[in-house]
């Protein structure tokens, strides 16, 4: 009897033990959130003045809501694993502090692909995957409601000419 006790009193200190290294690694990993943001008018150039490098009125804020700062040096945006936009954080912003954001302003180019994609494909949010230098990857989702708002507007345009 004292055997068995003995024995499974060794097997909860090492499934205790594999548990708290199994967390550990968990709240180690890098974890980032994506939103659409405005960017502000005064960073814009004109409409008409604009080209396809130019930034957009569209950006992309990220937080780090791990418990490490996470080092990004690219993120990719896509939707049903189809590549939609690959963009390059400039070196200004690559570094993000645990519980602090970062605004990665979309150029003209990148926000029509975008909203292209969303305008063919009809989908309300798609994947990111952020690649740190340390080639660590951090997945998440963006909500593009406008883009999604759009199209739908657009689909009920052409419906209604039909």
């Amino acid at each position: 009897m004292e055997l068995i006790s003995a024995a499974i009193g060794i097997l909860g200190v090492i499934i205790g033990w594999l548990l708290n290294e199994l967390t550990t690694i968990f709240r180690g990993r890098p974890k980032l959130c994506f939103q659409m943001v405005a960017t502000p008018e005064n960073e814009l150039t004109e409409k008409e003045y604009r080209v396809k490098e130019s930034f957009s009125e569209h950006g992309i804020e990220i937080f780090n809501v791990g418990e490490n700062p996470f080092v990004l040096e690219n993120f990719v945006i896509c939707y049903k694993k189809k590549i939609l936009v690959d963009c390059q954080m400039p070196e200004s912003d690559r570094i993000i502090l645990p519980f602090h954001n970062v605004v990665y302003t979309l150029s003209e180019q990148e926000a029509d692909a975008l909203e292209w994609h969303c305008q063919m494909e009809y989908f309300e949010e798609c994947q990111v995957t952020a690649i740190s230098i340390e080639k660590k990857k951090a997945k998440g989702i963006l909500p593009v409601p406008l883009f999604a708002i759009r199209s739908n507007i657009r689909s009920i345009g052409i419906n209604k000419k039909e």
